[in-house]
């Protein structure tokens, strides 16, 4: 994963600072010194200098395209950002400059794909996208956890990748300038992108899909494509294929030890397709004790990436062993092609067609899927179409009751909705939800994780496309399945069925029982008084685990209580 640490102001390459830059030297990071008073350190990360009206634009990561950039007529930060949103796209994170150096703002990707925050610390400025034991050690003196921000997360998992939870530090949100003042001013969204450009048909989606693979993976030696046996992993492992990457891939599939989380067939129909060799390695039951890690490194949030610790440590190794430079994968084109089904499309439909909409066939594809009644789907749509219910998260009775009925605020992509139909809502909170994958683990440490579904051109494609649409009429994905039909096995493009690793979550919390209770019932959220002690005590139990189930709820808590350790050890 890139990650950087930039330093800007007067005193930035003298006293503490200059100790801190000979730090991160000595620990490997790359020193840049962009002016008297902005050095940056960084690692897997290219920084790249636009002259603009207003002063500078300074690019730390990666972009597409890589060739010289023309935002020189950009006189403010507003304009400047809106420029970088429509003449690239990529995994960056941009400092603009005034002409003597003062910090004007800094802007994040939209895709959100490296992390920032932002700290004034004294005369200086602290920008970083993660938190290194030397910048740690140098600016931790009053560095305290606000808990107020952790019970919003644990309230609502989707605002992790929005909190500040670190006091003194702001974070930067994807797709938003973050402003000296503090605020955040939201330069492109999922709103936004709604309706911005003319819906996708199959061949502009495969296109796009194919053009966003080559990018992010065009300066890759080596690479981890993970083939899961699912469509959507299917689909880019195709785009690179057809792409003629030259460089290694070692074909992925792991599976574990029961019938719903073995998806070998479908992976071996894709890697025939493919012409690849796939590399299948069969994860154990012993395995399920190490599938839940309870230490975590110190960093600005939780990781999501973190869940499930052996599969994260595999890939980590499988990175080591190989060389791998970029992890490729499906994740997030549940979202991005609409896997889920939800009387929601058709609530769509209705909204920008009218009652007409009610005698095409979605209405009875959505129907057969839900297993209802098409009257009922139908009047569920309407009513939906009519008054599209605002977001609000799902009750975790594991929490104390304080903070279940606090209502804190929704994730900066989720407000502001206004105009836009159920289903595009319902995308637009997945992709919320999905940011957090592209959070620091073991596997980050040592290659780059690339999602195409998540990227910004991707979810611009898919965001001016209807839900109706993408699906073709409520159907699983069919846009993007005949898209890339005559590229997949023809099993794969039927199949309508998606693996359930839900008993296999539940099976690594009934291994960890016995570690997870003095964990949660004796640690910083019991303190806090964050959760409900009764109800956590209750939840473990293995009767509750197979009647109950809660498996996600109770490794959210595990995984924030690990956070909170690294911090207070």
């Amino acid at each position: 994963m890139s990650r950087f640490v930039a330093v800007l102001g007067p005193d930035a390459g003298v006293g503490g600072y200059r100790a801190m830059k000979e730090a991160a030297r000595r620990d490997g990071w790359k020193i840049s010194d962009a002016g008297p008073s902005l050095w940056i350190a960084a690692q897997r990360a290219t920084i790249t200098r636009y002259p603009i009206a207003m002063g500078e634009v300074v690019v730390i990561g990666e972009t597409v395209p890589d060739t010289p950039l023309s935002i020189s007529s950009a006189d403010n930060a507003d304009s400047a950002c809106q420029e970088l949103t429509r003449k690239l796209w990529g995994r960056y994170v941009a400092l603009l400059l005034t002409p003597d150096q003062r910090l004007a703002g800094v802007f994040r990707d939209p895709s959100g794909a490296i992390d920032c925050a932002v700290s004034r610390s004294g005369s200086a400025w602290l920008i970083a996208s993660d938190t290194p034991g030397w910048m740690v050690n140098a600016t931790n003196d009053h560095l305290v956890l606000s808990w107020q921000a952790v019970a919003e997360v644990l309230r609502d998992p989707i605002t992790l990748s929005s909190a500040d939870l670190l006091g003194g530090w702001k974070t930067v949100l994807p797709g938003a300038l973050h402003l000296p003042d503090g605020r955040n001013r939201m330069i492109w969204s999922p709103a936004w992108a709604v309706g911005r450009s003319s819906p996708a048909k199959a061949e502009q989606l495969r296109t796009t899909i194919d053009g966003t693979v080559a990018g992010l993976v065009r300066d890759r030696r080596s690479l981890l494509v993970e083939v899961s046996g699912g469509l959507d992993s299917a689909i880019m492992a195709t785009s690179l294929r057809a792409g003629g990457f030259g460089g290694q891939v070692l074909w992925l599939n792991t599976h574990g030890p029961y019938p719903e989380s073995d998806e070998r067939a479908y992976a071996e129909a894709v890697a025939k397709v493919l012409g690849v060799q796939l590399t299948i390695i069969s994860r154990s039951v012993q395995a399920l004790v190490k599938g839940l890690a309870l230490e975590h490194p110190q960093s600005f949030r939780p990781s999501l990436n973190r869940l499930d610790a052996a599969y994260d440590a595999l890939q980590a190794e499988l990175c080591e062993a190989h060389g791998v430079e970029g992890v490729l994968t499906g994740k997030g084109g549940d979202v991005a092609f609409l896997q889920t089904a939800s009387s929601s499309i058709l609530a769509d439909q209705v909204h920008d067609q009218g009652l007409a909409a009610l005698r095409g066939r979605t209405a009875p594809v959505i129907a057969r899927r839900m297993s209802r009644s098409a009257w009922r789907t139908m009047r569920a749509a309407i009513a939906s179409a009519r008054r599209p219910r605002a977001y609000s998260p799902a009750v975790n009775a594991l929490l104390h009751s304080d903070i279940r009925n606090d209502e804190s605020p929704s994730h900066p992509w989720l407000r502001d909705l206004g105009g836009i139909g159920p289903g595009k809502r319902q995308q637009i909170i997945g992709f919320a939800s999905n940011l957090g994958l592209h959070s620091v683990s073991r596997r980050s440490e040592r290659a780059d994780l690339l999602h195409p579904a998540l990227s910004q051109p991707v979810m611009e494609a898919v965001l001016a496309t209807p839900s109706y649409a993408l699906t073709k009429g409520g159907h699983d994905r069919l846009l993007a399945r005949e898209a890339f039909a005559d590229r997949l096995p023809q099993a794969l493009v039927q199949r309508r069925s998606k693996a359930e690793l839900g008993g296999y979550y539940g099976r690594v919390i009934a291994a960890n029982i016995d570690r997870l209770r003095p964990h949660l019932l004796e640690g910083n959220l019991a303190r806090q008084g964050l959760i409900d002690r009764d109800q956590v005590e209750a939840a473990l139990q293995v009767e509750h685990l197979i009647w109950q189930g809660g498996y996600l709820e109770l490794m959210m808590l595990a995984l924030v209580e690990s956070w909170t350790k690294a911090w207070l050890r």
